[in-house]
């Protein structure tokens, strides 16, 4: 018998390097999982504690990208799972999950995630990307669409202390959704 290049053990050489990316995967869930319980904030405090100076709104055509991140379907489930999956006296002891098995027990559910779809696609978003697994939907729309969808306005700010401008939502973005979201990034 003629065994490939990478011998019998193949099989076995996959499941291992699948383990960093399972162990990853496992670290980001757990940050997020503890940063879920607190307000994520999306206006830069030089915004609100009037630092930094407005300039202008955005152009109502200018397309931004952003990133929609999902909330945590359980996450006291997960915190559970965490001490579990560290605690040697435990049955679960290192028993790590697949991306398909977190996203069951924790991810976002279909529904949510399709609500989001739904969501962005009715205010004009384009779906550029995202996933149920990396919880987070990845869209394209214009500043109109945004400030109408996440109720804000978009500005351009003079940095405070940097020679530089960023761009900004005015306050924090609101979506009317049954559920809140984890954080809008962009």
């Amino acid at each position: 018998m003629n065994q490939s290049a990478e011998g019998p053990h193949r099989g076995v050489l996959r499941k291992l390097q699948a383990v960093p990316y399972a162990a990853l995967l496992l670290f980001v869930m757990v940050a997020q999982a503890q940063a879920q319980s607190l307000l994520t904030h999306h206006t830069r405090p030089a915004v609100t504690s009037g630092q930094a100076k407005f300039l202008s709104r955005l152009p109502e055509t200018q397309t931004l990208r952003l990133d929609v991140v999902l909330p945590l379907r359980d996450p006291a489930g997960l915190e559970k799972f965490l001490q579990e999956l560290y605690d040697p006296a435990s049955p679960s002891y290192r028993r790590f999950l697949t991306v398909p098995e977190f996203t069951a027990r924790f991810g976002p559910s279909q529904e949510v995630y399709e609500a989001v779809l739904g969501y962005a696609k009715s205010y004009g978003f384009k779906v550029m990307g995202g996933s149920r697994d990396g919880m987070d939907v990845q869209i394209e729309g214009s500043v109109t669409s945004i400030e109408l969808a996440f109720n804000v306005s978009m500005g351009l700010y003079q940095h405070p202390i940097e020679n530089r401008t960023f761009y900004a939502p005015d306050r924090e973005p609101t979506v009317a959704l049954p559920f809140a979201l984890w954080h809008i990034s962009g």
